[in-house]
């Protein structure tokens, strides 16, 4: 047995759990069935194709059922095709914050910058989806603080992390502050002038308990 799924872009070869068992060393007795299980994180959106091909050989058993001889060798495959979706939108703005003026250096504070970073999510999906973990990875010299439900309150409870009904739109925000230590790196720029600020990683799971994650590709500032 092999399974195997066609994405927009490749092919990839699929690992079947468990890969070993006794019904696939000695073979099925009638009316014996046999099960296995593929995992595939679906990256690209578009038509997909999981292709299964199993090839399996005929034993004759003999009038007396008490011995077996090999018969012809036969195989089929089949094809599930499905399309792939976007189950999160997410689209995002960088704004230049003012600095808090806890320096008397003022030529250490005209060289830092401090962004607040802001992210809409929308959930394209059929069902609820509930937002578990999210992240933003601030490109160095930047040092990201969250602003959203992971934050405790004032009773030092966190907050519980939303669920998004389908089309329903949350806000989600970081403040990105520029480190100004010994050893931090100078912040790097696109080739249009942009400072890079970092990725933004959104874990949740679906209304069956299903997990999705998302990361953005390099987040941005406004051309400088």
């Amino acid at each position: 047995m092999v399974a195997e799924m066609q994405t927009p872009s490749q092919t990839v070869p699929l690992e079947l759990i468990p890969d070993q068992d006794e019904a696939g060393r000695s073979g099925l007795i009638p009316e014996e069935s046999l099960q296995k299980v593929v995992r595939f994180d679906l990256r690209e959106e578009g038509s997909h194709v999981l292709a299964v091909s199993v090839s399996y050989s005929e034993n004759i058993l003999s009038k007396s059922a008490s011995s077996a001889s090999g018969g012809r060798v036969r195989s089929f495959r089949k094809l599930y095709q499905f399309a792939a979706q976007p189950c999160l939108s997410v689209r995002t703005k960088a704004s230049v914050l003012p600095l808090p003026e806890t320096s008397n250096d003022q030529r250490l504070l005209a060289k830092r910058s401090r962004y607040a970073l802001e992210a809409q999510l929308e959930n394209l999906a059929d069902g609820l989806i509930t937002l578990e973990n999210l992240t933003f990875d601030a490109k160095s010299p930047f040092k990201s603080t969250s602003l959203n439900w992971d934050i405790p309150n004032l009773d030092s409870k966190r907050a519980t992390a939303p669920t998004l009904a389908p089309r329903e739109v949350t806000q989600v925000a970081f403040v990105l502050d520029e480190g100004y230590e010994p050893g931090d790196t100078p912040k790097e720029y696109t080739k249009d002038n942009r400072v890079i600020l970092g990725v933004l990683t959104i874990q949740w799971r679906s209304a069956f308990g299903d997990p999705g994650v998302l990361s953005t590709g390099w987040l941005t500032s406004r051309r400088i």
